[in-house]
This record gives structure tokens, C-alpha cells and sequence, in this order.
């Protein structure tokens, strides 16, 4: 990367589909413009669900509630600059069955977005959305913008 090209953060993962009980393997490479000092380095699963909903003001949101989020740090507060991270993070044998009830997904929106917010969502999304699952990588530079990158992956039986 050139020095006047951006910040770059990458995740490459083993494989994109898994089950539950599998193990994510995978990297995590920096390669930034220059070093940086930033409190932390960690990657995340990450599972969202899409909903929308009205406001106050009865204008739809769509947004992304995040339904399982399981954090590892890969280092702590450091300089960085260019480096390769590796990682492992173990799904949870009943990880599907945790988001596959819909009294679950109401609780969870209710406490994001309060009970009419809650119960709109998920007459305007026609209930219960499938379960975008991600690995999240992230940066966290204080005072400026963080480096972070998300890659899709797929858990199914």
C-alpha cells in the first residue's frame, strides 16, 4: 500500500459456510500508512437481523439490530502498523435454535427500540427476517476514524 492510499484492515477466513460447532479459523492483516496507536485490535461473530420501523414521527428506519455478538481481542493497546493477526472463534452448538424464536427477536428489538417500535417492525418486516451472520474486524484508533472490515459467512445446519 502506498503511502498516500488508505488505512487497510483484511480478513481472510478458512472457508465462508459453516455449522454450528464448527471453528472459525482466519486472519486478520493490517496494513496501515504509517504506525498507529490504538487502544485495541479484536474480531467479532456477529449476527444481525434487519427491521424497520417508525419513529415518533411515523417515518420508517430500516436498520440492522444485532442479535449475537461474541468479541475476542487480538491484541491490546499498542503502535501498529503492518501485521497478521490469527484468530479462532468457536460457534455455539445451539447458536441457531438461540435466534430462531421469534419471542427472542421481539425482546431484543423491544429493548433497541421500544415496544411500538418493536411490535411496527415486525408488522412492517412481516416478522422475523433471516439472521445476516458476519466476522468483524476492527482497529480502535482513539480520536479518529477506526479501521475495521466485515466479511460475510453463512451458519446453516
Amino acid at each position: 500500500m502506498g503511502l498516500f492510499g488508505p488505512d487497510k484492515i483484511t480478513v481472510t477466513l478458512d472457508k465462508l459456510q459453516y455449522k454450528p460447532g464448527d471453528v472459525i479459523k482466519g486472519t486478520v492483516g493490517l496494513n496501515l500508512r504509517k504506525p498507529m496507536r490504538a487502544r485495541k485490535l479484536f474480531v467479532s461473530l456477529l449476527g444481525k437481523v434487519r427491521t424497520t420501523h417508525r419513529d415518533s414521527k411515523g417515518h420508517m428506519h430500516t436498520e440492522d439490530v444485532t442479535v449475537y455478538d461474541f468479541t475476542v481481542p487480538l491484541d491490546g493497546e499498542n503502535d501498529y502498523l503492518s501485521e497478521i493477526y490469527h484468530f479462532e472463534i468457536k460457534i455455539q452448538s445451539d447458536i441457531l435454535q438461540m435466534h430462531s424464536s421469534s419471542q427472542q427477536l421481539q425482546q431484543l428489538l423491544q429493548a433497541k427500540l421500544g415496544t411500538i417500535g418493536a411490535v411496527l417492525g415486525q408488522m412492517a418486516t412481516g416478522g422475523q427476517g433471516p439472521v445476516r451472520w458476519m466476522v468483524h474486524a476492527q482497529l480502535d484508533i482513539p480520536m479518529k476514524l477506526d479501521v475495521h472490515k466485515t466479511q460475510d459467512i453463512v451458519i446453516s445446519q
